[in-house]
């Protein structure tokens, strides 16, 4: 079994581990190709029998129909629009991030040209990028598997309307995943820190706002901090 067809595998039995969930992904795939994107498609690139269902999941989508048709499907559900013109959607505990694939952040900034390949060059984080076309089981990864390779987390596009937030995540996969943090990257924090002299606090409360819970104590993030 080839490693795309592997993920898939495993992704449609963690999502029909919530009938509901299982279902919406089925009927937004009636919208158009699907590409999962990010967290939900780097965790099951590692063999892991055990893991339990993400509390969320990225996804662009390759309209084939018009937009008012896609919003018609999701009024159906628990779902409202976020500041970067994508769809939040609730469905039964489980949390989708649906974005219209010319319209994501980078995009429709055109910093990159718009096709399912450069979906993965749009990430701030390397750890960011992988993606999976769940249609046609495509699996786009080189960037995440020499991140993994390296086990160093670098930045892969600079222009980003949430750093300080990715920059908090970059702490947290590097304690999850065991990896480093590139040089560029520690060039984008002391950026940051130059404007921002309380650049802990401000990660700190992030956090809280963003998991709802402490992945870094607040002396961890300092430590961090303070060797780059």
């Amino acid at each position: 079994m080839d490693k795309e067809t592997e993920i898939k595998s495993r992704l449609d039995s963690l999502l029909s581990k919530n009938v509901s969930a299982f279902n919406f992904v089925q009927k937004l795939s009636n919208m158009g190709e699907i590409i999962f994107f990010g967290g939900s498609i780097r965790d099951l690139f590692f063999e892991n029998s055990n893991q339990d269902l993400p509390r969320d999941y990225d996804i662009v989508v390759k309209l084939n129909v018009d937009r008012y048709v896609l919003e018609s499907f999701l009024s159906r559900y628990e779902y409202r629009k976020n500041r970067f013109d994508g769809y939040k959607i609730k469905v039964e505990g489980v949390e989708f991030d649906v974005w219209i694939l010319e319209k994501t952040w980078a995009f429709n900034n055109r910093l990159l040209k718009s096709n399912e390949k450069n979906l993965i060059k749009t990430v701030y984080l390397s750890v960011d990028g992988i993606a999976l076309n769940y249609t046609r089981e495509k699996l786009y990864d080189n960037i995440f598997r020499e991140t993994n390779d390296k086990r160093e987390i670098s930045v892969v596009l600079k222009e980003n309307p949430q750093k300080e937030l990715n920059l908090l995540r970059a702490l947290v996969f590097k304690q999850k995943y065991n990896y480093k943090l590139s040089s560029k990257l520690k060039s984008e924090y002391r950026k940051v820190k130059s404007v921002n002299g309380n650049l802990s606090k401000v990660l700190y409360d992030l956090q809280l706002d963003h998991y709802k819970e402490e992945k870094l104590s607040l002396e961890q993030i300092e430590s961090e901090l303070s060797v780059i």
